[in-house]
């Protein structure tokens, strides 16, 4: 019997998680399209990932439609600002690399920009929650994405094989993209890179604590 209610238990669980992803994605999505689109993507894509985060800190039983909405409005033009910047460093390694694929063809080039390509990359998918987690000076919070892409490898490269599974679901049940595509795809993303932040965190307090200890 205790089988079973811990099975029942855990099936209730995850209907719970299931729906709150589910509402995430729709608030993703509703609040998207009132930034009509292009300027309002940025912004509910940080909101979720700050939901996300707060999942992680303080549990699931928080207000989802309120806190959304609020972290939403507050930092609209300041997502917008993000977003410009990344979408604008995001075109112009586009357009380089086809133009040495094209034209200048040199294998030294272009290997450089692949590397410069990944950094991108890696550092694009921690500083959403770099964003979220730290108060920092504006330039400051892509200096931080970059550091914790590169002090925690282990992290970086397991979001982006998370991914990978995530894509063929998505392909093969394509009603998991309509229904929780965003909010799903975010998870693993924000768990990983949450866990980098951790533990840096962690080494730093211990390093900052021997250094008291030495004096």
């Amino acid at each position: 019997m205790s089988y079973l209610n811990g099975f029942l238990e855990y099936l209730y669980s995850f209907g719970n998680w299931l729906g709150k992803i589910m509402l995430l994605h729709l608030l993703w999505l509703v609040f998207s399209l009132l930034g009509l689109g292009i300027f309002g993507v940025v912004p509910a894509t940080l909101a979720t990932v700050y939901i996300i985060h707060k999942w992680f800190v303080q549990g699931f039983d928080i207000p989802i439609i309120r806190q959304f909405w609020h972290f939403y409005r507050t930092n609209f033009l300041k997502a917008n600002g993000f977003g410009l910047i990344w979408g604008s460093i995001g075109l112009f390694l586009y357009a380089d690399y086809y133009i040495s694929k094209q034209f200048i063809q040199s294998f030294y080039f272009h290997s450089f920009l692949i590397i410069l390509i990944v950094l991108f990359i890696v550092s694009l998918i921690h500083f959403q929650t770099v964003y979220i987690r730290y108060d920092l000076k504006f330039f400051q919070y892509f200096k931080q994405a970059l550091f914790i892409g590169l002090a925690r490898p282990v992290e970086s490269i397991a979001m982006i094989i998370t991914l990978l599974p995530l894509y063929y679901l998505y392909n093969i049940l394509p009603i998991f993209t309509v229904f929780m595509g965003a909010s799903l795809t975010l998870y693993p993303i924000v768990w990983f890179s949450y866990r980098a932040c951790i533990l840096i965190e962690d080494k730093r307090k211990r390093i900052q604590n021997e250094s008291v200890s030495a004096l």
